[in-house]
Formats: C-alpha cells, structure tokens, sequence
C-alpha cells in the first residue's frame, strides 16, 4: 500500500505499507485474506471499508485495526485512531506496522517526541523499514533538529527510491534552507512520482513564490487543493503557500480569505494537538483580574533582591510577536557591547511555575531571595547553554510575548530593564494571523483573526497594569521610528540600556546574515530597512474589520491614525 503524502511545514504521515495475514473465517463473512486482496489490488477504500466491516464482525487482527486507524488518521480523528492502534499492539507488540502508524498519529497531533519513540521502537524491530525513517524524519524536523531529520530522508529514499514522501519532505527541508536549486530538483523528482505528492508540491510552490512565479504556484496549490486528499494540515499549507502568492500579486482582500482558510483547518489540528486547559485570551483575562487587584507593596522588591545585581547588565526586550522586536535585536548584537538572545526558552520553567492559577501568583508575590536563587542560576545556565556568554556585556533577552509574564522576570530580575516594543496594532495583528510560529497556548490563537487582536489587547492591558504594579524600569520603542530616524532612535535605546551609540549598529543586516535566525521575520530583517511594511493592514479591506474594534483604543492610545 502506497500511504498519502507529508504536508509541511507541520508533520503528517499516513501509515504506510499494512501487511496482512491470512485467517479462515465463516461464510459471507470477511476475512483478512479479503482485506489483504483489497490492499493487493491497491484498492484502499474497498481495504478499509472491509476492515471496518471485518472489525464489527468481531474480527480481531493487528492488520484489520491498521487498516481501521488508517481511515481515522485520514479523518483527523487521531485519538481514536490511537485507542484502535493500542489495541492491535496489544495483539501483537512486535508489529513494526502498528508502530509506524502510532508515530504517525503522535506526529499529525503536534507530539513529536512521542512520535520518534514509536518510529524508534519499529525502526528496532525493521531498521530497513523507509516509511518510519520518513517519518521519524517528520518528527525530528517539528523538533529543530535538521540535520538528523536529513539523515533520516535521505535514508528512507535509498531504501525505497520509489516512495515519494522522502524526497518531498526533503524539498520541504531545501526550500526553508532557501536552497531554491536544490527544492526545485528534488520537488521535481517527487511529482515526477507522484504527481499530487503535497511536499513536493508546495516546496515547488515556494520555489515559484521566490522567483516572482506568483500566478504559477496560486495555480499549483489551487489544483492540489481541487485533488480532494489532502489532510487538514495539507490544506492548511497549501491555502497559506497560495494566500502568499495572492498578496505578492497585490490581490490582497483574496489573499486574506485564503489566509483566513488555512487557518481554519490549522486551528482544528493544533487544538486537538494542545489540549490546554486554558488559551491565550483566557490567560490575559485571568491575568489582568489577578492583577487589577493586586496590593503593588506585594511586587515591589525586597531589600535583598535589590541587591541582586545578577552577572551582567540585563534587558528584556518585549512587546509583542511581529512588533520589530527581530530586527531591533540584529541592531543591538551589532554593538560591540551587547550580546543578544533570540527566543529562547529561558524562562519558561519558572513561568509554568508561578503563572498557572491565583495560587501560584500568590506564591511568586511572595517569592523570598532564597526560593528566587535557584531560578536565576538556572537562567543563566540556560543562556550558556544557548551559545551566549553574558559575562562583562549588556544582555538582551528577546521574548516579545513575555510581556505577558513580565511578573516572573520581576521577581527573578528586579534590576533588570525592560525595551518595549510597538508598532501599529493593526499591522501587527494582521502580520501575526498571516505567518507561522511554534505551536503553544498562545500562539495558537494566531489562527483565528478576532482571537489574535484580543490578545494583543489583553497583553497591552497587562503591560499597563504592569507599568503601574512593578518597579521595572521600562523604554517604549516604537519600530516606526527606528525605520524613519534610525540613528536617533537608537542613541536613544543606547541611552537606556547604558552604552554609547555606536555607527557599527548601522550594520545589522551583516550581522543577520552571520546569525541563525528563525523568526517569521528573519528575511525580512536581512532586507534591511524598509518601510513599505508600514501600513500594511490598509490592504486588506474590509476582511479585517472584525479587529478594528478591538484595536481602536490602542491604536488611539499609541498615536497612530485611526484611517
């Protein structure tokens, strides 16, 4: 059985080659051996509409269950897919299949690292088995790690040279390296197997969108749309890859429909994938009726924290995702005196810890020097970790949406200081909708335009009320200025963080091409300075007046213009 294709960027397998065993059953009832004649025959729905009706009949076979969690995985009922797969392990542990496709359904719901543990486990019992190396390199890929995820393709290919996924989920991997050739040459060795291979055909797609071929890719993803086979996050995909190549041709109203598509199926998938109690418009709103409350003498610092003067001098810029803050960051790493991080996590056990609910916020209003100690050393030992050393330089920790936690950094860092980033609500919001971030409770709210905007909205509340509750010192940088008077606004963030200004900040297009970026602005930013993304929500019209609304008190408070 030849399984469907990958869809990129988020991981999708369907589960591969199901081997079948012959059994006698009773008349007119079915047996596998039909079930293994349907598959021979490479007639899949005839396999599974067997197998269901086989598994009613009470027939208990590890590949009839396959077959049946196959339909299911295609369906995106993944957690049914899986209770039916456990049940065939059950029959038969050493079954490489059932594993393969447990990987599947743990990969297709955004659980990558439980999705390599089932590939590892069949790869043990068939190292040669190319479809869980596809599939294991799916899942390695969802996790940042690429060169193995490389390795893994690249393997599955010369086993089954005829089995198109590795060589689209290659291309997949050249087009983000923007190794356009290279996309090109294995997309094209994909479809030359596969004509609908989704991969394959999205990277060729990106290829286009790169070259300026933007009316031949809207028509390659409107035709694998029209196949009818695609998966939600096949969808998601391609509607994003044709929305893009829409508002490259200026047809931006069309475009933001097409967004407004993908988004929908890619919310349904990370959703189910989350399964998190509470989403970001729920935090800000649970956070701000905390705080609103909250006596300020309970987030001032003690006396010993005061004296905390950590290892360096330390800056948090923030804001809010799509607000500038990527290309502020190249600007300062470009200071000989300023070391900076991109988005790392290095904070985040901390915030698990004290932001869940009103008793853990009490816990942190009442965070003592020696319960706070431990935090900061594993701070800073993440930062080592990250390939930064902070020692004897201004640190620059970049996490745009901690503007949310800023309480944590308050207990753990009172001294430190705090770069606001804005820039005007609507572009921001819209520029969060149209691109892609990894999956958590916050970021998932990107997929639906109302949500995003009350998000930004709740983390602009916060930020107020932090402004009036904490003792961080805070500098409010809008991106506008820094792209119309660069030189003048950065003396002014120099003046703030406590360095001289220095021309060399000037080159930060030099020092973004020297680092590994992976922010959705990361081309953008080796553009350089640009102002045609000054504005940009105008574009669109009347498809995103259900933000205006929710943005208006923002967009007055922050000074821009209301048309």
């Amino acid at each position: 059985m030849r399984a469907p294709g990958v869809s990129a960027p988020s991981p999708s397998r369907s589960s591969g080659p199901v081997p079948m065993n012959t059994s006698v059953s009773s008349p007119n009832r079915v047996t596998v051996g039909q079930v293994e004649a349907a598959v021979a025959a490479h007639d899949m729905d005839r396999a599974v509409a067997l197998a269901e009706r086989g598994l009613a009949e009470g027939l208990e076979d590890p590949s009839v269950l396959n077959l049946v969690a196959y339909k299911l995985e295609l369906d995106e009922r993944l957690e049914e897919a899986l209770e039916v797969l456990e049940r065939a392990l059950r029959l038969d542990p050493t079954d490489p299949y059932v594993l393969n496709s447990i990987g599947v359904c743990h990969s297709k719901a955004e659980r990558p690292l439980q999705a390599i543990a089932a590939f590892d486990a069949a790869l043990q019992l068939d190292p040669d088995f190319a479809h869980a190396h596809n599939g294991r390199g799916l899942a390695l890929a969802a996790i940042g790690d690429r060169d193995a995820a490389r390795l893994a393709q690249e393997r599955a290919a010369r086993l089954d040279p005829e089995f198109p996924e590795p060589l689209g989920a290659l291309a997949s991997l050249a087009a983000e390296d923007k190794a356009w050739d290279r996309a090109r040459e294995l997309a094209t060795r994909a479809l030359a197997i596969e004509p609908d291979q989704p991969a394959a055909a999205m990277a060729l797609a990106a290829v286009e969108v790169q070259e300026g071929a933007y009316e031949a890719a809207e028509a390659r993803m409107s035709r694998l749309k029209a196949t009818g086979r695609l998966t939600r996050l096949h969808i998601a995909g391609a509607e994003n890859i044709r929305a893009d190549a829409l508002d490259a041709l200026d047809r931006a109203e069309e475009a933001m429909v097409a967004y407004k598509a993908a988004n929908v199926e890619l919310r349904r998938v990370q959703i189910e994938a989350l399964q998190a109690p509470e989403l970001g418009v729920e935090t800000c709103r649970r956070l701000i009726g905390y705080f609103e409350a909250a006596d300020p003498a309970d987030w001032r610092p003690t006396p010993e924290s005061e004296r905390v003067g950590g290892e360096t001098e330390h800056v948090f810029l923030v804001g809010f995702a799509r607000s500038g803050t990527t290309l502020l960051e190249q600007v300062l790493a470009s200071h000989p005196d300023v070391v900076a991080l991109e988005e790392k996590p290095t904070v985040d056990d901390a915030i698990l810890a004290y932001i869940t609910d009103a008793a853990a916020l009490d816990r942190l209003a009442a965070l003592d020097e020696t319960t706070a100690r431990p935090w900061r050393e594993l701070y800073w030992r993440k930062v080592r970790e990250f390939g930064v050393e902070p020692a004897g330089k201004v640190f620059v920790d970049k996490l745009p949406l901690h503007t949310i936690y800023l309480p944590v950094i308050a207990k753990l860092f009172p001294r430190a200081k705090i770069l606001f980033a804005r820039r005007d609500p609507r572009d921001v919001v819209v520029s969060c909708f149209r691109r892609r971030f990894r999956l958590n409770p916050l970021v998932v709210e990107f997929t639906d335009l109302t949500r995003t905007a009350q998000v930004y909205a709740g983390a602009m509340r916060l930020a107020e009320i932090y402004r009036e509750k904490l003792t961080l010192p805070t500098h409010i940088h809008r991106h506008e200025d820094l792209v119309e008077e660069f030189d003048r606004e950065t003396q002014a963030i120099c003046a703030f963080i406590g360095v001289p200004w220095d021309a060399r900040m000037r080159d930060f297009v030099e020092t973004a091409n020297r680092r590994d970026i992976r922010t959705p602005s990361a081309d953008q930013v080796r553009r350089g300075i640009y102002r045609e993304g000054m504005g940009q929500w105008r574009r669109y019209g009347a498809t995103i007046d259900e933000i205006k609304p929710i943005l208006a008190p923002w967009v007055e408070a922050f000074g821009y213009s209301a048309t």
